[in-house]
């Protein structure tokens, strides 16, 4: 369902959704009015066999399942690598150089606390985290971290407080998983919509890559065509849908989905592609609303793509990434064997760029659902769901993702929409109610001839670029526009900034990156950390 901004949707989907998650509840809260009014005789009647019927099984699951679950799911998840001195003050300030405000940027870190809870102990505390990937005492950090409060300070022209004050800053890796309890007759319906999902795809032409058989009985709702299905996966972390591709005039398409209830939520988009087209459509079961093993690493996930890719030899494509699935499009850019095999890219939704803003973090784990915004309700639900709770607060390593159609929606309530339309547009977060009606024009004004181009979807919110009838034909008039065999990129500021700076080493790209020129998209990444030191302020197409 698309909320959007309708009241009565919001209202239809929260009474919806307490009805489904709490079915045990409320069948308990009858069976007991029925024995209070009727006594235990009351018992026998249809109606309270009925709802016996449904309350033990989901009681039971609650107690016995969801509890322990919800225990376990608290443990900490792998430790990355630590960060050389010089990359924690390159990450650190380059960050700060793109923020539209430093001081809303520092409270919403901390939960969104008063400026006078926010004392300089408290941010250390968040820095050691962001920064460092630990906890605890100070230690030899502290003078390091002296220097970055400093230069918070200078930059954004405040003064922060010494000592340690009320406001709690936000640290996914170490904070509580919140999560909400998801129901039997929930998991009924997801399993349901899996299935239906499949009818389609398979009736499209497509064929299922499943698991290891063994992964049956660790994934629920089950999933019978992980038995029945004959084609294994090359890699036992991933399953995915494909259908080779015999376009001779159009790229195939790689699509990585976001958070909510897996592919089910694109069937209908994906199903649209002409047939000729290949297409391959891989599942992140963490993310999907079941109950499955943890996300694989980012190293993990990546090998596992590679030899995806590998096995049905995968050219020359367009990789679509949505919400959660675009935090991959920078560590894919980074290996020589998937970057290869990449044309262009399309990000819907993106929360790969500006990863440092509080935004996301804050949206989806403190933000109370505002008034007059009913969506928000819906984003905190899926960012709720058990397993992608503990996705985004124990398994990602966040540095990882830190990076090219953007297809934006702008009244998006997880992302900053307009900052990051900023950022596309001009290679900054200063904007002002006249870029925000410059960009309402993109859809129009949009040719496919750019190598960096931005849709900004005016009153669309997260999701909407692929749940929408409006959105949908957005979506599909940029694949087919990057699709075409013949297409060719104009160029543009992305060459000035290279000719102007005069250097070949992109700041933002590691060391064992792929040569720049080998790859379209891997120039918008260095021109991202150049465009600031270009004369004025120069429109990116």
């Amino acid at each position: 369902m698309i909320v959007g901004q309708s009241h009565f949707k919001s209202l239809a989907f929260r009474v919806t959704v307490t009805l489904v998650n709490y079915i045990g509840l409320v069948t308990v809260n009858f069976i007991t009015a029925i024995v209070f009014l009727g006594g235990l005789h009351g018992l026998s009647s249809p109606l309270a066999i009925i709802l016996l019927f449904v309350a033990i099984p989901e009681v039971s699951f609650y107690l016995v399942w969801f509890l322990p679950y919800r225990s376990r799911l608290q443990g900490h998840g792998p430790k990355p690598m630590p960060l050389s001195r010089g990359l924690r003050k390159s990450i650190f300030k380059r960050g700060l150089d793109h923020v539209p405000d430093v001081e809303q940027y520092i409270r919403k870190w901390h939960s969104n606390a008063h400026n006078d809870d926010i004392r300089q102990d408290n941010y250390k505390e968040w820095l050691l985290w962001a920064l460092f990937d630990r906890d605890g005492d100070l230690g030899d950090d502290s003078a390091e971290l002296d220097e970055y409060i400093q230069y918070a300070e200078e930059k954004g022209e405040l003064k922060i407080k010494k000592g340690q004050g009320d406001a709690v800053p936000i640290r996914l890796t170490y904070d509580p998983v919140e999560m909400t309890h998801r129901s039997l007759t929930f998991y009924t319906l997801v399993g349901l919509a899996d299935a239906i999902t499949t009818v389609m795809f398979l009736a499209k032409g497509f064929k299922f890559y499943r698991q290891p058989r063994s992964t049956f009985f660790t994934t629920f709702p089950f999933r019978f065509k992980t038995l029945l299905s004959p084609n294994a996966s090359p890699c036992a972390q991933l399953s995915y849908f494909h259908r080779p591709h015999t376009s001779s005039t159009h790229r195939p398409v790689i699509f990585l989905h976001g958070g909510g209830v897996g592919l089910a939520a694109y069937s209908q988009w994906l199903t649209s592609l002409p047939r000729d087209v290949g297409v391959l459509a891989l599942e992140i079961l963490p993310i999907s609303s079941r109950i499955s093993g943890p996300l694989p690493t980012t190293h993990e996930l990546l090998s596992a793509l590679a030899a995806i890719l590998y096995k049905h030899d995968v050219k020359d494509a367009i990789l679509i990434g949505h919400s959660f699935g675009t935090l991959l499009t920078s560590p894919m850019l980074q290996r020589p064997d998937i970057a290869g095999r990449i044309a262009s890219i399309i990000l819907a939704d993106p929360v790969s760029l500006l990863l440092h803003l509080p935004d996301i973090s804050y949206n989806l784990t403190r933000r109370a659902p505002r008034p007059g915004r009913p969506n928000d309700w819906q984003a905190r639900f899926w960012a709720s769901d058990p397993g992608m709770a503990h996705t985004l607060a124990r398994r990602l390593c966040w540095h990882d993702f830190v990076l090219t159609t953007v297809v934006l929606g702008g009244d998006d309530s997880v992302v900053n929409a307009d900052a990051v339309a900023s950022y596309i547009y001009y290679g900054d977060v200063k904007y002002s109610r006249q870029d925000r009606r410059d960009w309402r024009t993109t859809p129009e004004r949009w040719t496919g001839q750019e190598e960096l181009a931005l849709l900004y979807l005016e009153g669309k919110d997260h999701g909407h670029a692929f749940l929408s009838a409006e959105g949908m034909k957005s979506m599909t008039r940029v694949v087919e526009a990057y699709g075409a065999l013949n297409q060719t990129w104009g160029a543009r500021a992305v060459d000035m900034a290279k000719l102007e700076e005069g250097s070949e080493s992109p700041p933002m790209l590691p060391p064992k990156s792929k040569p720049v020129d080998s790859i379209r998209e891997m120039r918008i990444l260095e021109a991202s950390a150049k465009m600031e030191s270009l004369s004025g302020r120069k429109r990116w197409f």
